[in-house]
C-alpha cells in the first residue's frame, strides 16, 4: 500500500493517522508542492491533490475516503463504528476544491484564500 501525500497538508495527516489507527503497513511517497510536477498522482488517479491511497488495484482519493476505506478494510470492529459515521454523513467537499495551500498549488492557480 502507498501514500501520495504532503507533510503539511492537514488531509494528509487525517490519512497517516488512520495508517497509524489500523496499524496497516504503507510506503509514505511524499509529492512535489506544485500540483502540475505530480505526475505519478495523476497518472494513477486522474487528478493531482493529495491524499492519495493505493491499496492493490485500489486507488483511494480524498482523505475522508481514505480513512473510510481504511476503518472498514484494516480497522475490524473496532472501528466498524467510525467507519459507519463516515459512510452516513455527506462529504463536506466530495471534489476535493477546499485543499489548502499547504497541500500544492498548480500553476494558474489564483493562490491565497478561496
Amino acid at each position: 500500500m502507498r501514500l501520495y501525500h504532503r507533510w503539511k497538508c492537514p488531509w494528509c495527516a487525517a490519512a497517516r493517522q488512520a495508517i497509524e489507527n489500523v496499524g496497516a503497513e504503507v510506503e509514505l511517497v511524499e509529492v512535489p508542492y506544485p500540483r502540475d510536477e505530480r505526475v505519478e498522482v495523476r497518472e494513477l488517479s486522474g487528478q493531482s491533490k493529495v491524499p492519495v491511497l493505493v491499496d492493490g488495484d485500489e486507488v483511494v482519493v480524498d482523505s475522508r475516503r481514505i480513512v473510510r476505506h481504511l476503518y472498514e478494510r484494516y480497522g475490524g470492529a473496532d472501528f466498524a463504528g467510525s467507519a459507519a459515521e463516515l459512510a452516513a454523513e455527506p462529504a463536506g467537499d466530495p471534489d476535493g476544491d477546499a485543499e489548502p495551500e499547504s497541500c500544492g498549488v498548480g500553476a494558474g492557480s489564483r493562490g491565497g484564500a478561496r
